[in-house]
């Protein structure tokens, strides 16, 4: 089917909408093919019905004590503001603090149109080192999302080399700031990572037959990018090595830039996990909250597989990350963004 000219070109439209619709896709299409009418996967999960119930992501039209309201992808949603709610923005700040224009996620009571947190302008990057000039880094964050400028501040520095002691090119590093334009300004690490270079990670435990599932390790969030505003899904950390996952540009690129990491070229990363590809559906159980959802894989998580950090955010998690998440994925199941990640275990649906 690859190799067949009128039907590629069938589906270059669809490719190219930047829609939910180009992300489940393949769901619909795999389900289709692959699983029968009264299997347990149309039961786990059905894509033409993901919506997050509790996490919406908009620009701030106007604010008040009181009231906020924003600029969604399905119009503009008003959301009731109670002495409860707290917000971020940079750091923890009155909810009538936030600015017009800013972009914000927002977590609200899945029953009432009250909202619970708000995060205002945050951003992340993870990845590799590729330069550095003074306190600006240029960082690699794998084929699928390219490279992001960071700043960091000299009163932060400190702070970040604390979990990221090796703040050289070659190694990695994961932040979380505030957006700004054109660049990322670093306020904090996102995790604990040891200081290893990306093309050199460490090898992970071996294992006698079968992966056993659930897979334990780390969940985190990654930018939005290309993807569409409230989509619910996973950057798979372990995409089938035939995908596009797999950048034939980056992989030459290493061969003249020595810093850029192509992950497929690296092992299987710091936790053991089976190959998918776009379109499976895996559970994502957060530990931290008790929260599972069933979600689909909608992109490359490429350069998480090079991480092998740790979350501590209840207890402390297995080295290695298991689900990249999308932000409303991350939000819908309970975590925080300014902390970064959690506990969790990936189940195979299906």
């Amino acid at each position: 089917m690859r190799r067949n000219a009128d039907f590629r070109q069938g589906c270059d439209d669809l490719v190219e909408s930047a829609t939910p619709a180009r992300f489940t896709r393949r769901s619909l299409l795999r389900a289709a093919v692959f699983s029968p009418r009264d299997s347990s996967y149309d039961k786990l999960w059905d894509p033409r019905e993901a919506s997050a119930r509790t996490a919406i992501t908009g620009t701030v039209v106007d604010v008040s004590p009181h009231i906020l309201v924003l600029h969604t992808a399905q119009g503009e949603q008003r959301l009731a503001l109670s002495p409860r709610t707290t917000a971020w923005r940079g750091t923890a700040v009155a909810p009538a603090a936030l600015r017009k224009d800013d972009h914000v996620v927002v977590r609200h009571h899945a029953t009432q149109n009250v909202a619970e947190r708000l995060w205002s302008q945050i951003g992340r990057v993870a990845g590799t080192i590729i330069e550095i000039n003074g306190g600006t880094l240029l960082i690699d964050e794998g084929p699928a999302k390219g490279r992001k400028i960071v700043l960091i501040d000299k009163g932060v520095h400190q702070q970040i080399q604390v979990k990221f002691p090796r703040l050289e090119p070659g190694y990695l590093i994961d932040v979380i700031g505030l957006r700004q334009q054109g660049y990322l300004q670093a306020l904090t690490p996102a995790t604990y990572q040891p200081p290893y270079r990306a093309d050199h990670p460490p090898a992970p435990p071996l294992i006698n037959g079968h992966i056993p599932v659930p897979v334990s390790g780390t969940a985190v969030w990654h930018e939005p990018g290309e993807e569409p505003p409230g989509l619910l899904g996973v950057a798979y950390p372990a995409l089938d090595p035939e995908t596009d996952c797999e950048s034939a540009q980056v992989a030459a690129e290493a061969v003249t830039e020595p810093h850029v990491i192509d992950p497929h070229t690296v092992g299987p990363g710091c936790v053991r996990l089976p190959y998918l590809s776009v379109g499976s559906a895996v559970r994502i159980h957060n530990k931290c909250t008790e929260r599972s959802a069933v979600l689909p894989v909608t992109s490359c998580g490429a350069a998480a597989r090079l991480f092998c950090d740790r979350c501590v955010q209840c207890g402390t998690s297995p080295r290695g990350r298991v689900a990249d998440l999308t932000v409303t994925a991350f939000v819908e199941l309970g975590g925080n963004l300014e902390k970064g990640c959690f506990n969790a275990t990936l189940t195979i649906a299906g």
